[in-house]
């Protein structure tokens, strides 16, 4: 009978502990989304400066943004992590564009311009690992039934160090609590010059976002 009250009471005091730990856990899953809209949001405009100094090129690494610029100041205080991965990298996106659109199943699939598709439910495709030939047998057929497009990215979503930088992205694909830019997932919520406008200053109009190899304009006119 002591040994059936001890099971019990072990039962009760995890489902305790289970209670304990999920709030735990979400609480601190809702602080890393507020540091990715903070930290991808100033690599934004850490770009959208470079770009405004250097006749609307892009950085090539990230390590560029640190670099003192022609006007003797850093581009970002520091090279944020993604909160999101193990190791802090980012998801980079490169010159080009992706058609977005779905298949007959209803999963969202990404087709890189000139390149092949590569189909995941609600997802950007991440650059392969390890195996190539696992890459192609993921995009084989993924053209297959496509409903029609949907939207086109102006960037590819396979962007490498050495290459224009066009932004920043976290790859992970879960579902988020807050809705950003119309999009409830982690790996849509992209951070470029290229989607997401300048702050806007009292006094001036919106300017037209940028194109790569096309600075800035100032609406100012200064």
């Amino acid at each position: 009978m002591v040994f059936i009250w001890v099971l019990v009471s072990l039962f009760i005091l995890a489902v305790m502990l289970m209670a304990a730990v999920q709030p735990a856990s979400i609480a601190l899953k809702r602080e890393n989304e507020q540091d990715l809209i903070f930290r991808g949001e100033q690599y934004t405009e850490a770009i959208r400066l470079y770009q405004s100094e250097h006749g609307g090129t892009f950085p090539t690494h990230l390590e560029d943004l640190m670099k003192v610029g022609p006007k003797q100041h850093r581009y970002i205080r520091r090279l944020y992590r993604n909160p999101f991965s193990p190791d802090g990298k980012w998801g980079l996106l490169a010159p080009g564009s992706t058609v977005v659109t779905t298949d007959q199943n209803g999963k969202t699939v990404y087709i890189p311009q000139g390149g092949t598709a590569t189909p995941q439910r609600g997802s950007a495709p991440a650059p392969p690992q390890g195996n190539p030939q696992a890459g192609s047998q993921r995009a084989a057929g993924a053209g297959q039934g496509l409903q029609g497009h949907q939207k086109i990215l102006p960037f590819r979503l396979d962007g490498k160090e050495g290459q224009p930088i066009l932004g920043v992205y976290c790859p992970l694909n879960e579902k988020s609590f807050s809705d950003y830019r119309g999009s409830q997932r982690y790996n849509e919520w992209f951070f470029s010059p290229l989607v997401i406008p300048p702050p806007i200053l009292p006094g001036r109009q919106p300017p037209q976002p940028p194109t790569p190899g096309n600075p800035p304009k100032d609406p100012g006119g200064k």
